[in-house]
Order: structure tokens, then sequence, then C-alpha cells
């Protein structure tokens, strides 16, 4: 896969939709990597990441905004 940068025409309901998506593929995937799966556990990191993206890039409404040690703790952190 991969690292370019692609641009995609979706709403803020689809992207909704891939957020809850994915929050269920990451439960599913921290239950198998607990039972031991390696390959469960790179794809739970890969999914994890993903998630802070979406999550950087589509705020949630009503949330605060992120202090500026956040952002940097997010940088560090994965």
């Amino acid at each position: 896969m991969s690292d370019e940068a692609l641009s995609v025409d979706v709403t803020t309901a689809d992207l909704d939709m891939i957020e809850a998506a994915l929050q269920t593929q990451e439960k599913i995937l921290a239950v198998q990597s607990r039972a031991g799966g390696k390959a469960a556990r790179a794809r739970l990191n890969d999914v994890k990441g993903l998630l802070r993206r979406i999550r950087r890039q589509h705020p949630q409404a009503g949330a605060r905004p992120s202090t500026w040690t956040e952002t940097a703790r997010s940088m560090f952190f994965i």
C-alpha cells in the first residue's frame, strides 16, 4: 500500500460511518491480538493510527480543541 495522499469526496455522515466501522474493527483486532495474534497486533496498530488521523481531521461536534501539548504528545506517542 502506498503512502501517497489522495483526495476523496466524502460527506460528514460518510466519515462518521467509516470512523464507527474502524472502531468496531479496532475492538475485534484487540481481542485477536490479546489471544496471541501477531498479525492482528500489527493490523491493530495500523487501524489505531488511521483512527487518530481521521479524528484529527474530523473533530466531533462540541469537542474542545486540543492543546499544544496534546498535539505534541500525539506526534511522538503512537
